[in-house]
C-alpha cells in the first residue's frame, strides 16, 4: 500500500531525528574516550616520574604480546622504577610467548630487583614467567607447577570422508605442512612432532634446573606434568616462600638495601597495561559506535586470540 505525503513526511522527520540522536551519541562516546585516555595518560606520566616499585599483571592465557613486551622494555629502562613484582595468574599458553617473557623479564633482574607473586594460578608458561624473577612467593593454595608442554590439533578426516570430501595434496616432501588434519596421522610424522615437544620440553626442564638450583634428576621428577599447591611447591623448591605483595614489596626493598640504593617511603605503582592500550575499551566503543550509525566507519582490529598452532606451555583444564 502506497504511503500519502504525510506518512512520508513524518517518516523522514524520523529519520532525521534518529539520525541526529545517533550523532550526539557518537559525540558523547568519543568525548569520553579521549577524557578517559587523557586523564589515563596524565595520571601515568606524573606517577612514573617519581622513585618507585612498578609492578606488573601477567594473566590469562599467555602468547606474543607486543603491548606487554613493550612495558616491560620501558621498566627495564627506567631511571625512576627501583624495582619490579610481578603478579601472575595464568595457566600458561605457547612456548614462544613464553620465552618472550622470560627473556624480558631476565632483562629487567639483571638491573633491578624483580620478584614474582602468584596469585590462584601460575602454572606452565605461567611458571615460565615466575622462573625468571629471582624470587618467588605464592598463596598457600596458589595452584602451579604442569611443567610440560604439548601440541595438540584435530583430526577431521573421518568427518571429510562422510560428507564425500576428499582433500587432495601435492607437496615437496612427505613431511611438509604435517601433521594435516584432513589425513590420517603416520608414525612419522608422530614422531617427527614428539622429536620437537622434547625440544622444547628439554628448554623448559632445563630452565628449572637452572633458575630453582636443582638437580638434574629433581628438575626431571618434577616435570612430569603435575601441578603443585603453593605449599607443596615450597616444600620442592620450585618457590621460594608464600607470602602477599606486602612479603614482595619487603624483600624488593631488602635488596635494594642491600645494595645502597633508596629504598624507603617506596610506593607501589601499577604498569600493567591498560584497558586503552590493549584496545580492548577503544575498541567496544568503535563496535558501539558502528552499531548506532549503522554503518561500519570504524574498523577495529581483529580481538587478540590465541590462535597458534604452535607448541604449548599450558596446563589442560
Amino acid at each position: 500500500m502506497p504511503l500519502n505525503a504525510h506518512e512520508i513526511a513524518q517518516q523522514r522527520y524520523l529519520k532525521r531525528h534518529l539520525t541526529l540522536w545517533r550523532f550526539f551519541a557518537i559525540v558523547i562516546l568519543i568525548a569520553g574516550l579521549v577524557s578517559i585516555s587523557l586523564i589515563s595518560v596524565d595520571k601515568t606520566a606524573f606517577n612514573y616520574r617519581k622513585q618507585h616499585i612498578a609492578t606488573i599483571e601477567i594473566f590469562g592465557i599467555i602468547y606474543r604480546d607486543e603491548t606487554l613486551l613493550e612495558q616491560l622494555k620501558k621498566i627495564e629502562q627506567s631511571d625512576a622504577t627501583s624495582g619490579l613484582i610481578v603478579i601472575i595468574d595464568s595457566p600458561g599458553g605457547t612456548v614462544t610467548g613464553s620465552e618472550d617473557i622470560y627473556l624480558a623479564l631476565r632483562k629487567i633482574a639483571a638491573k633491578k630487583p624483580v620478584t614474582a607473586l602468584m596469585r590462584g594460578l601460575a602454572a606452565s608458561g605461567g611458571y615460565i614467567a615466575a622462573i625468571a624473577t629471582d624470587q618467588i612467593f605464592a598463596s598457600g593454595n596458589t595452584i602451579t607447577g604442569s611443567i610440560g608442554v604439548i601440541y595438540q590439533w584435530p583430526e577431521y578426516f573421518e568427518l571429510l570422508n562422510k560428507v564425500g570430501v576428499k582433500m587432495q595434496t601435492v607437496k615437496s616432501a612427505p613431511l611438509k605442512a604435517e601433521p594435516d588434519p584432513s589425513r590420517p596421522l603416520t608414525e612419522e610424522v608422530r614422531a617427527q612432532v614428539k622429536i620437537m615437544v622434547n625440544d622444547s620440553f628439554k628448554w623448559f626442564v632445563d630452565l628449572v634446573e637452572t633458575r630453582r638450583k636443582l638437580s638434574h634428576s629433581d628438575a626431571l621428577r618434577l616435570s612430569d606434568g603435575r601441578v603443585f599447591s603453593g605449599r607443596q611447591a615450597v616444600q620442592h623448591n620450585l618457590i621460594d616462600a608464600l607470602g602477599d605483595i606486602d612479603q614482595a614489596k619487603e624483600w624488593v626493598e631488602n635488596q635494594l638495601k642491600i645494595h645502597d640504593k633508596p629504598y624507603e617511603n617506596l610506593e607501589l605503582i601499577d604498569w600493567t597495561p591498560s584497558l586503552i592500550d590493549n584496545t580492548g575499551l577503544s575498541q567496544f566503543l568503535k563496535m558501539q559506535i558502528n552499531q548506532l550509525i549503522g554503518s561500519p566507519i570504524f574498523a577495529p582490529n581483529s580481538a587478540q586470540a590465541l590462535t597458534s598452532n604452535g607448541l604449548m606451555a599450558i596446563m589442560p583444564h
